[in-house]
């Protein structure tokens, strides 16, 4: 008999627990929440962890990837810009071939697959199957402030069951939730005299867009930043489509603001 056959079933259950218990405390209280593993929100947690930071990622969905799984109409392609979205492909293994001036072709299974495994190995936590249906809030001298956010498991939202969830604390959450925008949201519905307004993504201009999503990644409220095509969401910037480098962009821009706000060098 091999040395683990002496496990039961009840054995195994047990140890299963406790090691899963242990390893869901270790996020009660994280520096950042990150909502959304798609290019964007992956960006974000490799450059975060890169500094230390305890990171943990939440999706809705049971895979990684986001929008970009599907490439350009469920064609297993996606391009990337030269610069940074190269490099960060590259250094986490994506093969790349180049197409034209600057650009390159990519596999987006592979893509987001190694993109992820390159957060892991950082020290990310990322945990499917899970949609952020609220947020912790504080107010402070009058100043609305984010304090983390409220989980549950995606099949209990779906289903509209009502069970009630449980709390993460961070220091910072960022709505990577792509097309949905579905943290910033919450806090629109949840505080209406914010007044925020979100009025959707323009059409499509892809190198506008690039440039849009990028330059308007930032913070809506003290805690709380916006990164990836949610950006378009809330601020009418333009549509990409297919395209990685604006997104992987906005990731680690809004990485090197919450470091900065957080005073990590």
């Amino acid at each position: 008999m091999r040395s683990y056959e002496v496990y039961s079933e009840g054995d195994l259950f047990k140890l299963f627990i406790n090691e899963v218990m242990e390893r869901l405390a270790s996020i009660a209280k994280v520096d950042v929440v990150i909502v959304g593993a798609g290019p964007a929100g992956l960006s974000a947690a490799i450059s975060l962890t890169e500094k230390k930071l305890h990171v943990v990622v939440f999706e809705r969905m049971l895979g990684v990837g986001g929008g970009i799984r599907g490439g350009g109409m469920l064609l297993p392609l996606v391009l990337v810009e030269e610069g940074y979205p190269r490099q960060l492909l590259e250094e986490c293994g994506v093969k790349l071939k180049k197409i034209g001036e600057g650009l390159y072709a990519a596999d987006p299974t592979e893509s987001m697959v190694k993109l992820a495994a390159k957060a892991i190995d950082n020290g990310t936590i990322i945990i499917p199957g899970i949609t952020v249906e609220d947020l912790i809030t504080r107010i402070d001298d009058g100043k609305l402030i984010v304090k983390g956010v409220v989980i549950n498991w995606s099949p209990i939202v779906e289903a509209k069951w009502h069970v009630d969830p449980l709390m993460i604390e961070s220091r910072a959450v960022v709505d990577a939730t792509g097309h949905d925008a579905g943290i910033v949201r919450v806090l629109a519905k949840r505080y209406p005299n914010l007044r925020l307004n979100i009025p959707g993504m323009a059409s499509m201009n892809v190198w506008l867009g690039e440039k849009e999503v990028v330059a308007k990644t930032s913070k809506i409220v003290e805690g709380l930043y916006v990164a990836g095509m949610s950006v378009a969401e809330v601020y009418n910037t333009h549509r990409m489509g297919p395209i990685l480098g604006g997104m992987i962009l906005s990731g680690k821009r809004v990485a090197e603001q919450i470091l900065r706000d957080l005073g990590v060098t």
